[in-house]
């Protein structure tokens, strides 16, 4: 994948191809890091179980040493997916996922979404 970017009134190129080579795997290397949103809802729930079981023991950690905790405690899984999605992954998931043009990516991160953002004490995930 090359990009090129021309700036400047004379056309000057702003960025090289090496450049863009650099950010686009460091957008992969995060998006891949926060990907579970995007993943059909059997998936991104066994995801979310481990990193809220994995919250917990640091914060069980922290906890032990009398240290301050670091986050807050997560214990509402779909409302802690509702709003990872909102805050942080739906912006940057979708911008490289349209890059890629991998809608059903996209799609699929919608859907999650909906899913997580559907559950109540009568709709259990």
């Amino acid at each position: 994948v090359y990009l090129r970017v021309d700036g400047g009134e004379d056309g000057e190129e702003m960025t090289t191809s090496q450049e863009n080579r650099v950010l686009i795997l460091k957008m992969a290397i995060k998006c891949a890091d926060i990907s579970n949103t995007s993943r059909a809802p059997p998936l991104s729930r066994n995801w979310a179980h481990r990193i809220i079981l994995e919250y917990r023991d640091q914060i069980a950690e922290e906890r032990r040493r009398q240290l301050p905790q670091s986050f807050p405690s997560l214990d509402d899984i779909p409302k802690s997916q509702v709003m990872f999605i909102n805050l942080f992954a739906r912006n940057l998931l979708s911008a490289y996922f349209n890059f890629l043009e991998f809608n059903h990516l996209t799609d699929q991160l919608t859907d999650t979404f909906k899913h997580w953002d559907a559950y109540d004490e009568t709709n259990p995930y």
